[in-house]
Formats: structure tokens, C-alpha cells, sequence
């Protein structure tokens, strides 16, 4: 029996639902940070889908190639579907309509992803179909054509209303009609073919990914900037404390060549004082001998 080479369904599923809990990770992230935690994220999706029993195994490289081709082959998908229902003529609609899990690749991936639209709102796709009427107003002479714009259907023409009393201006008075945008017809079929599951679950991925938009960072963002900003902080007294112990040194070394030379000056001051004293004691011994001498003589009779 050969190996299996194609995930299984059980893995397609694990695979939409890490994606629903934390976005698409196959977009690019912004600075380092984002890039460490993309990859940290695409190796527990890599260990979680591997411990699939049933399934096959891949490297992380392989799974991220199973996820772009799913994109690749949902946006193909969906823009063909989308063509199909905003064409117009009157033709038959295609037949194809995407799965559960298709609906939820989109929602992933944004619905302007899979069109290539950017007027169109993403994720907008579980919105029950409703036809939109939009009277447009064609002057053609005095003939006035109202033209109900539905889904699938050809244009329907109008009685021609009764003619103008004369008391009212002319036509050719009036300023031109104004025309209302036509806004592209939305598909019945991806409507009815939604799962409740998908339909239930899209409001709340769509409150999702908005928070996550207005958030700016995320709190793995948030923790490692406090980090970085509590190092900062610590380096920046580890500095002070240095510089405080450099000035109280350098203080302590002048403090001390102060008393060396107080110490210094003090010996040559005693140095000199034995000095003098030394001259003292030599001019009182030459200046004794030279002195009367005040010794009583003893009487002789």
C-alpha cells in the first residue's frame, strides 16, 4: 500500500481552525518580534498537525506549501464563482460553490483577497442575498423608462406614464436625472450553500480580526516591549551606579594625595625645626665657655 501523500480532512480542519485563532500566518510581519512569533506559531501548527492520527507528516516548509496552494486554489475558486453570478445576459450560473471549509479560507483570507476588490468588504460573504432595486431613469425624448435592476433577471420595462400637464415645465427644463451607481449583484448560491456553523461563526471572526486591527500590538508585542523598556531602565541605573562610584574613587584618591601632602609638609617642618634646634643647642655650647664664672670662692685665713 503506498503512503498516503494528501492531508487528510481531519488535518484541512485543524489547519482553518489554528488560522481562525491566529490570522493568517503566511502574511508578512511587521519587525522582528512579528517574525519570531510567526515562526514560533508555524512550528506548533507544524507539531500539531503532524500528532494527527490518520494523516501524513511534513516539515514545516511542506505545510506552509499546503497552505498557499489551499489560498491559491480558494481565491481561483471563489473569483470564478463570483464572475459567474455578477455576469450579465441572462446565461445559466456556474454550479460550483464552495465547501465549509472554503467559506472559512476566504473568511481567513479576507474577501478582497480572494476577488482582487478593494470596494469590496471583506468577510461580507453570509450576508443573506437580496435583490436590489434602484429605479434608474432614462429620458428619451418623452418616453420615461424605469429599469428595476435584479440578480439574474433581464430589465423590465414600465408603462409609459400619462403626459405632463402643460402648467408643469418642459422636460427639456428639468436638470438631467441622476444616475445611481449599479452595485455588483451578490451570489444567492454561496448564500444558501454556507454551512450555520460558518454563517453563525463569521460575525464574530470578522469582531475578531477588527479588534485585532485596532490593536496595535499584540500582548506578546506588549510584554516584550516592557521588557525591553525594564532592561533600559536597569542599564541606565547600572550606569549611574558606575559613575557615582567613579566620582566617589576619584574623590577618595584626591582626598588621600591631600593627605600625603599635609603628611609631606609636616615632616619638612620637623625636619627643619630639628634643623634649628640643633643650631640653638651648638651656639649655646660655644657661647657657655666664654661666660665669668660665678663660683664663691672659699675664704682663706
Amino acid at each position: 500500500m503506498e503512503p498516503r501523500l494528501r492531508a487528510s480532512p481531519e488535518q484541512f480542519s485543524a489547519l482553518i481552525e489554528f488560522m481562525e485563532r491566529h490570522g493568517d500566518l503566511s502574511r508578512p510581519q511587521a519587525g522582528a518580534q512579528g517574525r519570531l512569533r510567526a515562526d514560533r506559531l508555524w512550528q506548533e501548527l507544524t507539531s500539531l498537525l503532524n500528532s494527527i492520527g490518520g494523516g501524513v507528516e511534513k516539515t514545516q516548509d511542506k505545510w506552509k506549501k499546503v497552505w498557499a496552494d489551499w489560498k491559491t486554489k480558494t481565491k481561483k475558486k471563489f473569483s470564478l464563482i463570483r464572475r459567474h453570478a455578477s455576469g450579465t445576459g441572462g446565461g445559466p450560473s456556474s454550479r460550483q460553490t464552495l465547501t465549509a471549509l472554503e467559506e472559512r479560507v476566504v473568511a481567513v483570507i479576507g474577501m478582497s483577497a480572494g476577488v482582487g476588490q478593494t470596494s469590496i468588504q471583506e468577510q461580507g460573504f453570509n450576508t443573506p442575498s437580496q435583490p436590489s432595486e434602484e429605479p434608474i431613469v432614462r429620458s428619451e425624448g418623452s418616453e420615461i423608462q424605469l429599469i428595476l435592476e435584479v440578480p439574474n433577471r433581464l430589465p423590465t420595462t414600465l408603462p409609459t406614464p400619462p403626459p405632463v400637464p402643460a402648467t408643469q415645465p418642459s422636460q427639456s427644463q428639468r436638470s438631467p436625472p441622476r444616475y445611481q451607481p449599479r452595485t455588483p449583484p451578490r451570489s444567492s448560491e454561496r448564500a444558501a450553500s454556507a454551512s450555520p456553523r460558518s454563517a453563525a461563526a463569521t460575525p464574530r471572526r470578522r469582531l475578531q480580526m477588527r479588534a485585532r486591527r485596532n490593536r496595535g500590538q499584540t500582548p506578546f508585542d506588549r510584554a516584550a516591549s516592557e521588557f525591553v523598556a525594564i532592561e533600559q531602565r536597569r542599564l541606565q541605573l547600572e550606569e549611574m551606579r558606575e559613575r557615582h562610584l567613579h566620582e566617589r574613587e576619584g574623590e577618595r584618591l584626591r582626598q588621600e594625595s591631600e593627605r600625603i601632602e599635609v603628611a609631606r609638609e609636616h615632616n619638612q617642618l620637623l625636619r627643619q625645626l630639628g634643623v634649628v634646634a640643633e643650631r640653638i643647642i651648638d651656639t649655646l655650647s660655644h657661647i657657655r665657655p666664654s661666660l665669668p664664672s660665678t663660683d664663691i670662692l672659699p675664704d682663706t685665713e
